[in-house]
């Protein structure tokens, strides 16, 4: 009996223990609902090696992608400017990482992250903010394959959009 106990023990322990975490996709490890409250998104991209951005990968065709992307389920979205003074709102970053080898190719990570501001209650509305929510995806691609990327912004949206309507049901 003590080693089927034993052997139990360790298929849990092997297992991740009796029941795992429920957290969202991106959300940090030991984290709960950071996406609620969140009631509209800044986005900005950035990172872009500037010879993709010579043959038209530019942040702005990230960032419309991301805001058409939102509109289409509801979520708004704003200038940084506006999302430093309005309650709720939070910072998305898209962040494209690609070095090139010898043959041309690129290898690249698209990244997305969420910002959310963490008010210090002071009188001038002062905060800090905090990475509540992250994800990403790499892969290869050539100089003109702007396709790649914007298909992993499209899974990584997908991803945030989910997690944010779960986070903030009513």
């Amino acid at each position: 009996m003590k080693l089927l106990h034993a052997l139990l023990a360790l298929t849990l322990l092997a297992a991740g223990g009796l029941a795992p975490t429920a957290r969202a996709a991106g959300e940090p490890e030991f984290s709960y609902m950071t996406l609620n409250g969140v009631t509209a998104l800044a986005v900005v991209a950035d990172g872009i090696p500037a010879e993709l951005v010579a043959y038209g990968l530019k942040p702005t065709l990230f960032e419309e992608r991301a805001r058409q992307r939102l509109a289409a389920a509801g979520i708004a979205s704003m200038s940084l400017e506006e999302a430093r003074t309005t309650p709720g709102a939070a910072r998305l970053r898209l962040r494209l990482v690609a070095n090139r080898d010898a043959y041309g190719m690129y290898y690249f990570n698209m990244r997305a992250d969420v910002r959310q501001k963490v008010p210090l209650g002071n009188p001038a509305g002062g905060f800090v903010s905090q990475v509540v929510w992250s994800d990403g995806e790499s892969g290869t691609m050539q100089y003109n394959e702007h396709d790649k990327p914007l298909s992993a912004i499209d899974r990584l949206l997908d991803a945030l959009i989910a997690d944010l309507k779960s986070q903030n049901t009513r």
